[in-house]
């Protein structure tokens, strides 16, 4: 099953949802430096572009 995404930019709710991990666990790979994020004023947001090569990358190991 695949998920459409409308937005360019997610929250962490959102961005945990679209890859099936907790916050606990997306905040843990941003902390590793495995996932990027950027920050908007005090909005931390997740490029979908860059979660989708986050997956082709563990696809690709």
């Amino acid at each position: 099953m695949s998920v459409i995404v409308n937005k360019r930019l997610l929250d962490a709710k959102e961005a945990s949802n679209y890859l099936s991990i907790s916050r606990t666990k997306l905040y843990e790979l941003l902390k590793k430096k495995e996932i990027n994020s950027i920050t908007i004023d005090t909005r931390r947001l997740f490029d979908v572009e860059d979660l989708d090569t986050f997956v082709n990358q563990l696809k690709s190991n």
